[in-house]
């Protein structure tokens, strides 16, 4: 199993119905694919995790850099993990920016809820930590 996360930034704010239907198209492609994830945005700013076989990884997260909707990628993390950090989810997906929840398809209320160790049991630490900065940061940010 391999792991790949990266940042990015918007060439533009993504309002709610844009982010919507990133989902509607990305989850359909990755259960294709095989990949599972998460993608978390706030104020203009992505964090996405991909985890698939290395190859397919790899050519989406290719396909990923050439989109023009986002600048500045950085990959922080790939490598090869003895499993999943996000089996059930083709894309858990969380609006930082948003202060209240929508249900839709997929939505995931994990980073609605404050980060307590049990939150991250079965997280690997690197992802931990990095979703965890990831929050801090952009909920810092938010209230600047």
């Amino acid at each position: 199993m391999y792991q790949l996360i990266y940042l990015s930034s918007a060439t533009e704010m993504f309002t709610k119905e844009k982010l919507l239907a990133l989902l509607e198209q990305s989850r359909p492609n990755n259960a294709r694919l095989g990949i599972t994830g998460i993608l978390l945005y706030s104020n203009g700013n992505f964090m996405q995790t991909l985890e698939g076989e290395e190859p397919i990884v790899n050519a989406l997260f290719k396909r990923i850099a050439r989109d023009p909707r986002h600048q500045g990628l950085l990959d922080i993390i790939h490598e090869e993990v003895p499993q999943r950090d996000f089996p059930d989810w083709t894309m858990g997906f969380r609006d930082l920016s948003l202060d209240t929840t929508v249900p839709f398809p997929g939505f995931t209320p994990f980073l609605n809820r404050p980060l307590t160790p049990g939150e991250f049991a079965d997280v690997s630490a690197k992802t931990r930590t990095l979703l965890h900065v990831f929050k801090k940061t952009c909920s810092s940010l938010r209230r600047a």
